[in-house]
């Protein structure tokens, strides 16, 4: 899918990373320092090891990770993280293109497109999320993209110092009650028990394929929740399952890290049986609060969710979390392409990691 304008130079060559290899990856390892920094989340080894061995999902024995070479020289990669959609009664592969960088130099000359390729030929429907400003204008120029928005972001202010800014005090202005509900605790229903797990069951599993219905999203199972919430490296996560009468109706994940004096919440999954909703995101809120965040923030494409997080005070701020996808298959295009069925999160692609 080469642009016009980006005519692929032949001596360009692409390779897969094999299961074997050994030598690719340091010299792999010393062009990911050089651009991300040495002590980066993705010059990270543990988390490297984590994201392209360690991904359940992935039906090869090789890596998903592919790298753009002159000669001996690397120039760029791409990863992916291959998932399986809920899509209504049936599942549906797809991967997330992850770890994308190329050499400045290189960026207009024939390597994007030739490693998006190998996105596209390896998986039916590739997917991108929260990409930066130089690769979205790439990705929108790039034939068979298509440009699904940005992903909502909520936000509860749980501190006063949190309404400092004055473009905080207006966003709350706009949004009726927001104010009057920004600093008061969440209140968790009488009847739910909330507690901490070390990893999520298959009790979590069933209880997403209930409540899914008809939105597309990644499969929330219990081996990739655990992947994704127990196993990452670098960062802390605390899972929590909420249960009414013994049965278990919602769960969600949170994480909090500080940033200069302020204390930062993220509600990172939470999905629960329709008429729990509310009550489970407040319990979820009301842990971060009892951790001592002073704010809270939660990226979530998915009306119900925003719905259930403004009825207890979030108020939505500028996003920039931009979601595209790609697919050759017709049949396909035509549901993917209704970004009002999607159900996309913070825990989706690559996007939580360290800030």
């Amino acid at each position: 899918m080469a642009l016009p304008s980006e005519a692929p130079a032949p001596v360009y060559a692409i390779r897969r990373l094999r299961a074997a290899d050994r030598t690719v990856p340091e010299e792999l390892f010393r062009f990911i320092q050089a651009a991300w920094g040495a002590d980066s989340w993705h010059a990270d080894r543990d988390r490297w090891e984590w994201q392209f061995h360690g991904v359940p999902t992935n039906g090869h024995a090789e890596p998903p990770l592919w790298i753009l070479t002159r000669g001996e020289e690397i120039l760029g990669q791409v990863g992916a993280i291959p998932v399986r959609l809920s899509m209504g009664a049936r599942e549906q592969p797809a991967a997330w293109a992850c770890d994308l960088m190329i050499l400045p130099e290189y960026w207009n000359r024939g390597g994007f497109p030739l490693l998006m390729r190998e996105i596209s030929r390896g998986y039916p429907l590739a997917l991108v999320l929260g990409m930066n400003r130089k690769a979205y204008a790439l990705f929108q120029r790039s034939p068979g993209w298509t440009d699904l928005g940005v992903i909502p972001r909520l936000q509860l202010y749980c501190s006063l110092g949190s309404l400092a800014s004055a473009r905080t005090v207006v966003a709350l202005a706009r949004q009726a009650g927001s104010a009057v509900r920004a600093l008061a605790p969440a209140r968790p229903a009488a009847d739910l028990a909330v507690r901490s797990v070390a990893r999520f069951d298959e009790r979590v599993t069933a209880l997403w394929d209930r409540v899914v219905g008809e939105r597309i999203a990644v499969r929330r199972s219990a081996p990739w929740l655990n992947w994704k919430y127990a196993g990452q490296p670098r960062l802390t996560h605390e899972r929590l399952e909420m249960e009414s009468r013994g049965t278990l109706v919602g769960c969600a994940v949170l994480r909090v890290e500080t940033m200069g004096p302020e204390r930062l919440g993220y509600l990172i999954e939470c999905f629960a049986e329709p008429p729990a909703l509310v009550g489970v995101t407040s319990a979820a809120v009301a842990r971060l609060q009892q951790l001592g965040v002073d704010r809270i923030t939660c990226d979530v494409l998915d009306p119900a969710t925003e719905q259930a997080l403004r009825r207890i005070g979030f108020v939505r701020r500028r996003s920039g979390m931009k979601f595209m996808l790609r697919t050759s298959d017709a049949a396909l295009a035509s549901v993917v392409r209704d970004r009002a069925r999607w159900y996309i999160t913070r825990g989706d692609a690559d996007q939580d990691r360290p800030r």
